[in-house]
């Protein structure tokens, strides 16, 4: 736990300490990221952005929020749709804090209400998130989407920093985490996390319906959050379109047809969730 009243310098000092054995997510790989050695995530120690731009397609408490996009990830989602930029470490600009930290306090001030963070995973670059907000000449208001498989330390060091956490709660099992996103012990890490968020940071629970996967992964994800999280923010995307790797899959080669939408959003109605969803409804009849 950390404690709350670390500083940020003391935050960045413990941050870069964790580089040198890593175990920012739930790999726990101790890879050395100051020295190059191989992780998962094939990150080392410079975070770089690949892509960056002012978003309005976000829920509408989070928008107008410039988007900020920073290489490598720890799940490889044959379904990701920023695949395969985001699974490279050094491709784009790489970072200076000092100098970002600028850039994105003048966003702010020309009308940006939230700096989006994505990936990739954002909380694997956690020293660079800490060192760009310890040089921001005024707090920033962060809002970082996460796939939640971060280690515990991660969240206890970004408590205070990140403004909201726009968190996918992608599967409802294991089995469908390591099938499609090769990432093992999935669902007890992401529900443990989403409890020690809540009540300490503002979130937003994503998830994307897929199709064939309304009874395995949906429906399980919704009656957690409905009975761990009662009333949290819940918001459906069902615009799923197939990307990167999905063709190679039969269940998610395909848009999801009008009944799953349908039996989702019914399914919706009868839980204790503070729910929305997408209007971009692209099925297959």
């Amino acid at each position: 736990m950390i404690a709350p009243e670390m500083n940020l310098q003391e935050r960045v000092s413990r941050a870069y300490g964790m580089l040198k054995e890593c175990e920012m997510c739930e790999w726990r790989c101790g890879a050395d990221r100051t020295r190059g050695e191989q992780a998962p995530c094939r990150l080392g120690q410079d975070t770089f952005v690949f892509n960056q731009y002012l978003s309005l397609s976000e829920e509408h408490e989070v928008r107008p929020a410039l988007r900020i996009y920073l290489g490598g990830c720890n799940l490889r989602c044959r379904f990701c749709d920023t695949a395969p930029q985001c699974f490279e470490p050094t491709a784009g600009q790489r970072i200076v804090p000092s100098l970002f930290a600028g850039e994105l306090a003048a966003a702010v001030k020309a009308g940006s209400k939230y700096i989006s963070i994505l990936g990739g995973e954002p909380t694997l670059h956690l020293h660079t998130l800490l060192e760009v907000a310890e040089a921001s000449p005024q707090p920033l208001p962060l809002a970082v989407n996460t796939n939640l498989y971060m280690t515990p330390e991660v969240i206890h060091l970004l408590e205070g920093i990140v403004s909201l956490y726009l968190a996918d709660f992608k599967f409802g099992n294991d089995a469908c985490a390591c099938r499609l996103s090769r990432v093992p012990r999935y669902l007890e890490n992401v529900t443990r996390n989403l409890l020690l968020i809540h009540g300490r940071t503002p979130m937003i629970v994503r998830h994307l319906l897929m199709p064939g996967h309304l009874e395995c992964c949906f429906r399980p994800v919704v009656d957690w959050l409905s009975a761990n999280l009662p009333g949290a923010r819940f918001q459906l995307y069902t615009g799923y379109v197939p990307c990167y790797r999905s063709k190679d899959d039969p269940t998610i080669s395909r848009l999801n047809s009008r009944n799953e939408i349908r039996e989702a959003v019914n399914h919706l109605k009868g839980r204790n969730l503070n729910w929305s969803k997408d209007r971009d409804e692209r099925t297959e009849d």
